[in-house]
């Protein structure tokens, strides 16, 4: 049989399978049938991304090759969350105006600085004048002189700058933020900064190699203190230097899943009081410790809704703390997933998502789905809360 000789739902169930711009483009022309199925494909695609998520809803431009973007519009009449600008290289600042003014339905753009034949100061301008609810970007944008009242979810992959008072006061109805820190971050900009009323997930990086960094670097939880309806938190302190500062008497009584990375390992004291902050914690992940079976039992004590603890990265941790905490369910009827081998299995079984390969979109706005398994730099670009 001829492949021009299979069904249309046949034929429509392959087209659905490519991934590639450029491919679907050749399929575009080799026939009429082909041309119409190739165009109901197209109708189904919501993001057009760098890194396609194997679906019908994503599409990508997977090769160095430039192509007109112009037809966008008219290509993808459905397109929820564009666009991946990073896989556009080099279009013009007219072109990008109009994707962003034709694509009635946009939500979000991914662009970095390399995306753009245009200076670098007209990006701004781009960016904040689309009226976007998501982007991620590693350029310098924010202005305190606009304000953004759509945004909800920001990524920013490198900043140093005084956050998070630039971000609350040109972002105030975010629900996410991400964002990596580098070097001088400084202190007093987090205790006095707005309070972001809305957000709900945090996902910092924050890194200083220099010691006279350090002092106020170490003081960036603070952040998590002006959120007060903070539910989940992915943070990840990459430094040379040990040690923590943060405020104990304040409490976020919202948070419910932590993922915490230490470059150096953490005091025990100073872990104990850092989770007392927290004291309705349902799922902890604590990476880059030294931790012993006496600690576990101390942290199931003190978290008493906790019900997954993921210390895999802790070797001082034995059978003995798993045995404590499975007596310690029967007993006091909790149930508590406990993993902390290098390499359980059971948690493959427990959470088959943790799995997942890194994806820059995913579909609905959940973290512990999404996020909570996964490494900081494989952490999505967005989190789509609609799941249709």
């Amino acid at each position: 049989m001829l492949i021009n000789e299979l069904p249309d739902d046949c034929l429509l169930t392959i087209f659905d399978c490519i991934q590639d711009l450029t491919d679907l483009v050749n399929c575009f022309k080799v026939c009429e049938k082909w041309r119409n199925l190739v165009v109901v494909r197209t109708k189904k695609v919501k993001y057009f991304t760098g890194r396609p998520n194997n679906s019908p809803d994503s599409v990508g431009h997977q090769s160095d090759e430039p192509f007109d973007v112009t037809f966008f519009s008219k290509w993808f009449p459905n397109l929820r969350q564009i666009v991946d600008f990073c896989t556009c290289k080099g279009i013009s600042i007219d072109v990008a105006d109009k994707i962003i003014r034709d694509s009635k339905s946009l939500k979000g753009i991914i662009a970095d600085k390399c995306s753009f034949w245009v200076c670098l100061d007209d990006l701004p301008r781009i960016l904040m004048n689309a009226n976007l609810e998501m982007l991620f970007t590693d350029y310098k944008f924010v202005a305190t002189s606009v304000i953004n009242e759509n945004m909800k979810q920001l990524c920013l992959s490198t900043y140093s700058g005084y956050l998070p008072m630039e971000v609350a006061h040109t972002f105030p109805n975010l629900e996410r933020l991400n964002i990596t820190f580098c070097l001088a971050v400084r202190a007093g900009h987090y205790a006095y900064g707005p309070v972001m009323a809305n957000l709900k997930i945090v996902e910092l990086l924050v890194f200083s190699y220099r010691l006279y960094d350090w002092e106020e670097f170490r003081d960036s939880l603070a952040v998590m203190d002006l959120c007060p309806a903070l539910q989940s938190a992915h943070i990840n302190y990459l430094s040379a230097h040990a040690g923590i500062n943060f405020n104990d008497s304040v409490k976020n009584a919202n948070l419910q899943d932590l993922v915490i990375q230490f470059g150096q390992p953490i005091e025990w004291d100073d872990l104990r009081r850092l989770m007392s902050k927290y004291p309705n914690l349902k799922h902890l992940a604590l990476r880059g410790t030294f931790l012993k079976d006496d600690h576990i039992k101390q942290l199931i004590l003190l978290l008493p809704k906790l019900t997954l603890l993921d210390i895999r990265e802790s070797p001082g941790v034995t059978q003995d703390a798993a045995n404590f905490v499975q007596d310690y369910c029967k007993r006091y009827g909790r149930s508590i997933k406990f993993y902390f081998k290098k390499d359980d299995k059971q948690i493959e079984i427990d959470y088959p998502q943790s799995l997942n390969r890194p994806e820059q979109i995913c579909r609905g706005f959940d973290f512990m789905e999404h996020c909570f398994f996964k490494s900081f730099n494989d952490l999505p670009h967005f989190l789509d809360p609609i799941d249709d």
